[in-house]
């Protein structure tokens, strides 16, 4: 069975798939990503469409890329003239099939363990993002004591040199 590759891409960053997926065709490895993107975006495993904005799966194998879609919605990318020519499809049948719950992915298969790697990761960068903000409030504030400290230290000396004058 040929090898197929998921990389995800947000501007010129690419998280690069270096082990693929088996899967029978390309018309398989398009659907598998469709299905990804589903459950990238579903709420009931903790997906968000506006934490994927502007980013997008790429599907690639042996030959190159051949599908690319947008994961969150909405999706702004900025090609450059030197830019290779991509053929970039929204998930239409998604939008044609009537409304039910996006089928979840198999807790073994390698997709699945890759979204709940992301999502593992994003939850941590907003634990870092979280723990910066705090720490550069923390620093303002001592900032700001050590600036009373020296404006008062400043006064005390004035006041003694006055006082040694007299």
């Amino acid at each position: 069975m040929p090898l197929y590759f998921f990389h995800l891409n947000f501007g010129h960053r690419v998280l690069p798939d270096e082990e693929g997926v088996e899967l029978l065709n390309r018309s398989a490895a398009r659907e598998e990503a469709l299905a990804v993107v589903r459950d990238l975006a579903d709420p009931k495993i903790g997906g968000n469409t506006r934490r994927w904005a502007s980013w997008f799966l790429q599907v690639a194998d042996d030959e190159g890329q051949f599908f690319r879609t947008p994961i969150g919605h909405p999706a702004l990318e900025i090609v450059g003239p030197d830019a290779p020519e991509l053929q970039t499809q929204e998930p239409k049948a998604q939008q044609r099939r009537p409304a039910r719950a996006a089928p979840s992915l198999p807790d073994g298969s390698r997709s699945a363990a890759l979204v709940r790697e992301l999502l593992a990761r994003q939850q941590h960068a907003a634990q870092l993002l979280e723990r910066n903000r705090q720490l550069r409030q923390e620093l303002s504030s001592v900032f700001l004591i050590s600036e009373r400290m020296r404006v008062r230290a400043r006064q005390l000396v004035a006041q003694s040199r006055l006082a040694s004058c007299r």
